[in-house]
């Protein structure tokens, strides 16, 4: 989807931050911890797509910590960060909705966050 409607001039091997990428560019470098799936440079413009999947028709996904880091911290800056939800990802028909960033207060209307975890890490003495 981001391939037909942006082009390989800006869609390609390189833009496929995530490890599965190598399904298709086995010599791809990666980066899991990026925050984001893709990330496109567009009229001068970074965005910064996270790709969730849903295996019907749902509106609702998780996103994990290195993901929320990276939308909260890109509120601040010109580049945008972006939820592409593939919707019925497995069946022949699969439909895709091009999200704005759920922690940016200007879109606080279209987003209900309703829970959260977190992972603490301690030492002990």
């Amino acid at each position: 989807m981001l391939f037909k409607r942006y082009g390989n001039t800006v869609v390609h091997s390189a833009t496929w931050k995530s490890s599965n990428s190598r399904l298709v560019f086995p010599e791809n470098p990666v980066d899991d911890n990026a925050g984001c799936d893709f990330i496109i440079n567009h009229k001068g413009r970074n965005f910064y797509i996270e790709v969730k999947s849903s295996s019907q028709d749902e509106e609702v996904f998780e996103l994990g910590s290195s993901e929320i880091r990276l939308a909260m911290e890109l509120i601040r800056k010109k580049n945008i960060f972006l939820v592409m939800h593939v919707n019925n990802v497995l069946s022949r028909n699969p439909s895709f909705r091009l999200l704005p960033n759920p922690y940016d207060p200007k879109n606080k209307n279209l987003y209900s966050i309703e829970e959260s975890g977190a992972r603490v890490r301690y030492k002990s003495k």
